[in-house]
Protein backbone atom coordinates (compact mmCIF):
# COMPACT_ATOMS: atom_id res chain seq x y z
CA UNK A 1 0.00 0.00 0.00
CA UNK A 2 1.37 2.87 -1.12
CA UNK A 3 1.80 6.32 -3.65
CA UNK A 4 1.55 5.05 -7.15
CA UNK A 5 1.59 7.18 -10.68
CA UNK A 6 -0.04 6.36 -13.47
CA UNK A 7 1.81 5.69 -16.61
CA UNK A 8 1.87 8.76 -19.66
CA UNK A 9 -0.77 7.98 -22.45
CA UNK A 10 1.03 6.41 -25.37
CA UNK A 11 0.34 8.12 -28.97
CA UNK A 12 -3.47 8.03 -30.02
CA UNK A 13 -4.85 7.61 -26.36
CA UNK A 14 -5.66 9.86 -23.16
CA UNK A 15 -5.96 9.37 -20.06
CA UNK A 16 -8.73 11.13 -17.67
CA UNK A 17 -9.78 10.07 -14.25
CA UNK A 18 -13.59 8.94 -13.35
CA UNK A 19 -15.09 8.57 -10.17
CA UNK A 20 -16.81 5.09 -9.46
CA UNK A 21 -19.27 4.10 -6.82
CA UNK A 22 -17.61 1.71 -4.49
CA UNK A 23 -18.35 -0.67 -1.30
CA UNK A 24 -16.85 -2.32 1.59
CA UNK A 25 -16.65 -5.81 1.54
CA UNK A 26 -15.71 -7.11 5.08
CA UNK A 27 -14.24 -10.67 5.15
CA UNK A 28 -12.96 -13.36 7.35
CA UNK A 29 -11.17 -16.73 7.08
CA UNK A 30 -9.53 -19.37 8.92
CA UNK A 31 -6.50 -21.55 8.32
CA UNK A 32 -7.79 -25.52 6.91
CA UNK A 33 -4.76 -26.67 8.43
CA UNK A 34 -4.51 -24.74 11.61
CA UNK A 35 -7.90 -23.75 13.10
CA UNK A 36 -5.86 -21.32 15.38
CA UNK A 37 -4.60 -19.44 12.50
CA UNK A 38 -7.06 -17.14 10.89
CA UNK A 39 -7.48 -13.55 9.07
CA UNK A 40 -9.84 -10.93 8.69
CA UNK A 41 -9.42 -8.22 5.89
CA UNK A 42 -11.24 -4.97 4.54
CA UNK A 43 -11.56 -3.95 0.89
CA UNK A 44 -12.85 -1.50 -1.28
CA UNK A 45 -14.75 -3.01 -4.40
CA UNK A 46 -15.72 -1.48 -7.35
CA UNK A 47 -17.02 -2.74 -10.60
CA UNK A 48 -14.45 -3.15 -14.01
CA UNK A 49 -13.55 -0.07 -16.07
CA UNK A 50 -12.63 -0.96 -19.21
CA UNK A 51 -8.74 0.69 -19.60
CA UNK A 52 -8.31 1.30 -16.04
CA UNK A 53 -4.49 1.42 -15.03
CA UNK A 54 -4.73 2.87 -11.81
CA UNK A 55 -7.27 3.49 -8.85
CA UNK A 56 -7.57 5.30 -6.06
CA UNK A 57 -10.07 3.85 -2.65
CA UNK A 58 -11.25 6.72 -0.29
CA UNK A 59 -12.87 5.40 2.72
CA UNK A 60 -13.48 6.29 6.46
CA UNK A 61 -11.37 5.23 9.30
CA UNK A 62 -12.14 6.31 12.70
CA UNK A 63 -14.06 9.55 11.38
CA UNK A 64 -11.61 10.66 8.75
CA UNK A 65 -11.34 10.15 4.95
CA UNK A 66 -8.14 8.09 3.83
CA UNK A 67 -6.81 6.76 0.91
CA UNK A 68 -5.31 3.72 -0.51
CA UNK A 69 -3.63 3.38 -4.23
CA UNK A 70 -3.16 0.41 -6.35
CA UNK A 71 -2.63 -0.88 -10.06
CA UNK A 72 -3.53 -3.57 -12.05
CA UNK A 73 -4.12 -6.25 -10.82
CA UNK A 74 -5.06 -4.44 -7.76
CA UNK A 75 -5.42 -6.98 -5.21
CA UNK A 76 -8.23 -9.18 -6.65
CA UNK A 77 -6.29 -12.30 -5.01
CA UNK A 78 -4.99 -11.21 -1.22
CA UNK A 79 -3.56 -14.19 0.07
CA UNK A 80 -3.33 -13.55 3.90
CA UNK A 81 -3.90 -16.55 5.88
CA UNK A 82 -6.27 -17.88 3.52
CA UNK A 83 -6.80 -16.42 -0.47
CA UNK A 84 -9.65 -14.07 -0.85
CA UNK A 85 -10.45 -13.35 -4.45
CA UNK A 86 -12.75 -11.17 -6.05
CA UNK A 87 -16.09 -11.52 -7.90
CA UNK A 88 -15.41 -11.53 -11.37
CA UNK A 89 -16.21 -7.85 -13.02
CA UNK A 90 -15.18 -6.38 -9.87
CA UNK A 91 -11.64 -5.29 -8.25
CA UNK A 92 -10.49 -4.52 -5.00
CA UNK A 93 -8.11 -2.51 -3.11
CA UNK A 94 -7.38 -3.66 0.21
CA UNK A 95 -7.57 -0.91 3.18
CA UNK A 96 -7.16 -2.78 6.38
CA UNK A 97 -5.28 -6.44 7.82
CA UNK A 98 -5.27 -8.28 10.66
CA UNK A 99 -5.28 -11.68 12.00
CA UNK A 100 -4.98 -14.26 14.88
CA UNK A 101 -2.34 -17.32 15.19
CA UNK A 102 -3.05 -18.48 18.69
CA UNK A 103 -3.01 -21.83 20.27
CA UNK A 104 -7.68 -21.86 20.55
CA UNK A 105 -9.42 -21.95 17.66
CA UNK A 106 -9.99 -18.75 16.15
CA UNK A 107 -12.29 -17.18 12.91
CA UNK A 108 -11.62 -13.53 13.33
CA UNK A 109 -15.17 -12.91 12.83
CA UNK A 110 -14.54 -10.52 15.85
CA UNK A 111 -11.95 -8.70 13.91
CA UNK A 112 -14.15 -8.65 10.86
CA UNK A 113 -17.10 -7.03 13.07
CA UNK A 114 -14.61 -4.57 15.09
CA UNK A 115 -13.73 -3.23 11.37
CA UNK A 116 -17.30 -2.79 10.41
CA UNK A 117 -16.83 0.09 13.37
CA UNK A 118 -13.66 1.62 12.40
CA UNK A 119 -13.78 1.30 8.59
CA UNK A 120 -17.27 2.88 7.25
CA UNK A 121 -18.61 4.93 4.56
CA UNK A 122 -17.99 7.17 2.60
CA UNK A 123 -16.25 5.20 0.21
CA UNK A 124 -15.71 6.15 -3.66
CA UNK A 125 -13.09 4.99 -5.82
CA UNK A 126 -11.31 7.47 -8.58
CA UNK A 127 -9.88 5.57 -11.38
CA UNK A 128 -7.64 6.71 -14.19
CA UNK A 129 -8.45 5.53 -17.59
CA UNK A 130 -7.02 5.49 -20.52
CA UNK A 131 -8.82 5.98 -23.82
CA UNK A 132 -8.36 4.92 -27.19
CA UNK A 133 -8.46 8.30 -29.57
CA UNK A 134 -7.35 6.15 -32.60
CA UNK A 135 -11.33 5.76 -33.71
CA UNK A 136 -12.38 9.38 -32.48
CA UNK A 137 -9.18 10.54 -34.69
CA UNK A 138 -10.30 9.05 -37.96
CA UNK A 139 -14.08 9.53 -37.56
CA UNK A 140 -12.39 13.42 -37.67
CA UNK A 141 -10.80 12.61 -40.42
CA UNK A 142 -13.94 11.13 -42.56
CA UNK A 143 -16.07 13.82 -41.49
CA UNK A 144 -13.39 16.56 -42.92
CA UNK A 145 -12.91 14.78 -46.02
CA UNK A 146 -16.74 14.63 -46.80
CA UNK A 147 -17.40 18.09 -45.65
CA UNK A 148 -14.65 19.07 -48.39
CA UNK A 149 -16.45 16.50 -51.17
CA UNK A 150 -19.81 18.44 -50.32
CA UNK A 151 -18.42 21.96 -50.78
CA UNK A 152 -16.64 21.15 -53.85
CA UNK A 153 -19.97 19.43 -55.52
CA UNK A 154 -22.12 22.26 -54.43
CA UNK A 155 -19.34 24.62 -56.16
CA UNK A 156 -19.47 22.54 -58.71
CA UNK A 157 -22.94 22.33 -59.76
CA UNK A 158 -23.44 25.96 -59.47
CA UNK A 159 -21.13 25.81 -62.67
CA UNK A 160 -22.74 23.60 -64.20
CA UNK A 161 -26.21 22.84 -66.24
CA UNK A 162 -28.39 20.23 -67.95
CA UNK A 163 -27.70 16.58 -67.65
CA UNK A 164 -24.38 17.12 -65.99
CA UNK A 165 -26.19 19.41 -63.27
CA UNK A 166 -28.61 16.62 -62.34
CA UNK A 167 -25.46 13.88 -62.17
CA UNK A 168 -24.15 16.50 -59.50
CA UNK A 169 -26.97 16.76 -57.50
CA UNK A 170 -27.38 12.95 -57.28
CA UNK A 171 -23.73 12.37 -56.35
CA UNK A 172 -24.07 15.63 -53.64
CA UNK A 173 -27.25 13.98 -51.91
CA UNK A 174 -25.46 10.57 -51.55
CA UNK A 175 -22.45 12.33 -50.03
CA UNK A 176 -24.67 14.11 -47.79
CA UNK A 177 -26.07 10.91 -46.86
CA UNK A 178 -22.55 10.03 -46.47
CA UNK A 179 -21.84 12.89 -44.00
CA UNK A 180 -24.59 12.78 -42.25
CA UNK A 181 -23.45 9.32 -41.26
CA UNK A 182 -20.09 10.02 -40.51
CA UNK A 183 -21.16 12.38 -38.36
CA UNK A 184 -23.08 9.98 -36.40
CA UNK A 185 -20.18 7.48 -36.05
CA UNK A 186 -17.89 10.82 -34.75
CA UNK A 187 -20.00 11.44 -32.10
CA UNK A 188 -20.40 7.60 -31.07
CA UNK A 189 -16.60 7.28 -31.38
CA UNK A 190 -15.62 10.78 -29.61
Amino acid sequence: MGVFTAPAATAGTTTEEITVPATIQYLHGQDPVDPGHCSALVFVQWADVPGTVSARAYYTFKGQERSESAAPPFSDTTDWVVTYTVSPGNHWILVGKSWVDGPTVATCEDKAELYKTLITNPVRVVLTVERDNSKCEAAQTLVTKLQGKVKSLKSRMKAASGKRKDALRDALRTRKKQLAKAKLAEQRAC
